[in-house]
C-alpha cells in the first residue's frame, strides 16, 4: 500500500495564459530557475469575466505549479514579472497530503542545488 503523508510544505500555484506557448515558456523558466518542481500545461478553456466594466469571453491556457510553500512568494514573483497580463490570475493553492515520495521529490527539485 502507498503510503500518504502530510504536504511536506508543498503547494500548488495556479494561473492563467493567454497561450498555450506562453504558459509553456514560463513553466520551463520557473522549472529551469528551481522554482518550481514542474508544471501542467492544460488545455485551452473559455473564461468568462469582468475587465474594466466589460464582459469578455477569453480563450486561456490555465496551468498548474508545483513547488514549497517556502518558494511560493518568489514563484509569484517570477510568473507575475514573465506574464504578459497586467493583472494575472495567480493564485497559491494549500496541499493538504499526497504520495509521500512525490511530496519529497517536489521538495528536493526546488531551491538550490
Amino acid at each position: 500500500m502507498a503510503q500518504l503523508g502530510g504536504n511536506d510544505g508543498v503547494v500548488l500555484i495556479y494561473a492563467t495564459f493567454p497561450s498555450r506557448q506562453v504558459a509553456s515558456d514560463i513553466a520551463r523558466a520557473l522549472v529551469e530557475e528551481r522554482l518550481a518542481a514542474c508544471a501542467n500545461v492544460m488545455a485551452a478553456m473559455t473564461s468568462v469575466y469582468e475587465w474594466q466594466g466589460k464582459i469578455e469571453t477569453t480563450e486561456e491556457v490555465p496551468a498548474v505549479f508545483k513547488t514549497r510553500g517556502d518558494l511560493s512568494e518568489a514563484a509569484v514573483a517570477r510568473l507575475q514579472s514573465l506574464h504578459p497580463y497586467e493583472t494575472p490570475a495567480i493564485l497559491v493553492l494549500p496541499v493538504a497530503g499526497g504520495f509521500a515520495p512525490f511530496l519529497a521529490w517536489v521538495a528536493g527539485q526546488t531551491g538550490p542545488r
